[in-house]
Protein backbone atom coordinates (compact mmCIF):
# COMPACT_ATOMS: atom_id res chain seq x y z
CA UNK A 1 0.00 0.00 0.00
CA UNK A 2 1.50 3.33 -1.01
CA UNK A 3 0.08 6.73 -0.13
CA UNK A 4 1.30 10.30 -0.17
CA UNK A 5 2.60 11.33 3.29
CA UNK A 6 2.00 14.71 4.98
CA UNK A 7 5.46 15.91 3.96
CA UNK A 8 4.79 15.10 0.31
CA UNK A 9 6.84 11.90 0.39
CA UNK A 10 5.46 8.48 -0.31
CA UNK A 11 4.48 6.32 2.66
CA UNK A 12 4.76 2.58 2.01
CA UNK A 13 3.22 0.00 4.31
CA UNK A 14 4.42 -3.55 3.72
CA UNK A 15 2.05 -6.39 4.59
CA UNK A 16 3.66 -9.84 4.64
CA UNK A 17 2.04 -12.02 1.99
CA UNK A 18 1.09 -14.69 4.54
CA UNK A 19 -0.92 -12.11 6.53
CA UNK A 20 -2.70 -10.49 3.59
CA UNK A 21 -6.49 -10.81 3.55
CA UNK A 22 -8.49 -9.80 0.47
CA UNK A 23 -11.37 -7.32 0.55
CA UNK A 24 -14.86 -8.67 -0.24
CA UNK A 25 -14.74 -7.04 -3.69
CA UNK A 26 -11.31 -8.43 -4.57
CA UNK A 27 -11.11 -11.32 -7.02
CA UNK A 28 -8.76 -14.08 -5.86
CA UNK A 29 -8.16 -16.82 -8.45
CA UNK A 30 -7.94 -20.41 -7.25
CA UNK A 31 -7.94 -23.93 -8.65
CA UNK A 32 -9.61 -25.54 -5.63
CA UNK A 33 -12.48 -23.87 -3.78
CA UNK A 34 -12.58 -23.89 0.01
CA UNK A 35 -14.50 -26.91 1.31
CA UNK A 36 -16.34 -26.96 4.65
CA UNK A 37 -14.97 -29.45 7.18
CA UNK A 38 -16.82 -28.19 10.28
CA UNK A 39 -20.24 -26.65 9.82
CA UNK A 40 -22.25 -24.91 12.55
CA UNK A 41 -26.01 -24.69 12.04
CA UNK A 42 -27.32 -21.20 12.94
CA UNK A 43 -29.67 -20.98 15.90
CA UNK A 44 -33.19 -19.97 14.93
CA UNK A 45 -33.82 -16.53 16.48
CA UNK A 46 -36.38 -16.90 19.26
CA UNK A 47 -38.33 -13.79 18.26
CA UNK A 48 -38.68 -15.03 14.67
CA UNK A 49 -39.68 -18.48 15.88
CA UNK A 50 -42.40 -17.09 18.19
CA UNK A 51 -43.69 -14.87 15.38
CA UNK A 52 -43.70 -17.78 12.93
CA UNK A 53 -41.35 -15.93 10.57
CA UNK A 54 -39.15 -17.81 8.12
CA UNK A 55 -36.41 -16.27 6.02
CA UNK A 56 -33.30 -16.56 3.91
CA UNK A 57 -30.00 -14.72 4.23
CA UNK A 58 -26.87 -14.80 2.11
CA UNK A 59 -23.66 -14.93 4.11
CA UNK A 60 -20.27 -13.81 2.84
CA UNK A 61 -17.35 -15.19 4.85
CA UNK A 62 -13.59 -14.66 4.62
CA UNK A 63 -11.76 -17.99 4.84
CA UNK A 64 -8.05 -17.55 5.56
CA UNK A 65 -5.11 -19.69 4.42
CA UNK A 66 -5.60 -21.99 7.42
CA UNK A 67 -9.32 -22.56 6.78
CA UNK A 68 -10.48 -20.33 9.65
CA UNK A 69 -13.26 -17.79 9.12
CA UNK A 70 -11.80 -14.36 9.83
CA UNK A 71 -14.84 -12.21 8.99
CA UNK A 72 -18.47 -12.72 8.00
CA UNK A 73 -21.42 -10.55 7.06
CA UNK A 74 -24.85 -10.78 5.50
CA UNK A 75 -25.36 -9.57 1.97
CA UNK A 76 -28.31 -7.37 1.08
CA UNK A 77 -30.85 -9.00 -1.23
CA UNK A 78 -33.53 -6.54 -2.38
CA UNK A 79 -35.62 -9.42 -3.82
CA UNK A 80 -36.38 -10.83 -0.37
CA UNK A 81 -39.82 -9.93 0.96
CA UNK A 82 -38.95 -10.59 4.62
CA UNK A 83 -36.34 -8.37 6.21
CA UNK A 84 -33.41 -10.76 6.81
CA UNK A 85 -31.90 -8.63 9.60
CA UNK A 86 -33.68 -10.72 12.22
CA UNK A 87 -31.70 -13.76 10.96
CA UNK A 88 -28.37 -12.09 10.15
CA UNK A 89 -26.80 -12.11 13.61
CA UNK A 90 -27.42 -15.82 14.06
CA UNK A 91 -26.13 -16.67 10.57
CA UNK A 92 -22.94 -14.63 11.05
CA UNK A 93 -22.32 -16.06 14.53
CA UNK A 94 -22.54 -19.59 13.11
CA UNK A 95 -20.37 -18.67 10.11
CA UNK A 96 -17.57 -17.53 12.42
CA UNK A 97 -17.45 -21.04 13.93
CA UNK A 98 -17.16 -22.86 10.59
CA UNK A 99 -13.89 -24.34 9.41
CA UNK A 100 -12.79 -25.08 5.87
CA UNK A 101 -10.15 -26.84 3.85
CA UNK A 102 -8.60 -23.64 2.40
CA UNK A 103 -8.76 -22.63 -1.25
CA UNK A 104 -5.70 -23.61 -3.29
CA UNK A 105 -3.99 -21.42 -5.89
CA UNK A 106 -0.72 -22.48 -7.54
CA UNK A 107 -0.49 -25.38 -5.06
CA UNK A 108 -0.57 -22.93 -2.11
CA UNK A 109 -3.46 -22.09 0.27
CA UNK A 110 -5.00 -18.66 -0.28
CA UNK A 111 -7.52 -16.54 1.62
CA UNK A 112 -10.82 -16.06 -0.23
CA UNK A 113 -14.37 -14.91 0.40
CA UNK A 114 -17.15 -17.50 0.09
CA UNK A 115 -20.88 -16.89 -0.23
CA UNK A 116 -23.69 -19.21 0.74
CA UNK A 117 -27.39 -19.19 1.46
CA UNK A 118 -28.84 -19.89 4.91
CA UNK A 119 -32.51 -20.83 5.08
CA UNK A 120 -34.46 -20.47 8.31
CA UNK A 121 -37.56 -22.67 8.18
CA UNK A 122 -39.88 -23.78 10.94
CA UNK A 123 -40.64 -27.23 9.48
Amino acid sequence: IATEGAGGGELVIEIPEEEYLPTPEEFVPYEEAPAPIKWTKPKYPELAQRAGVEGVVWVQALVDKHGKVRDAKCLDDPKLSVNPDIFCESAVKAAMQNEYKPAISNKEPVAVWVQYKVEFTLK
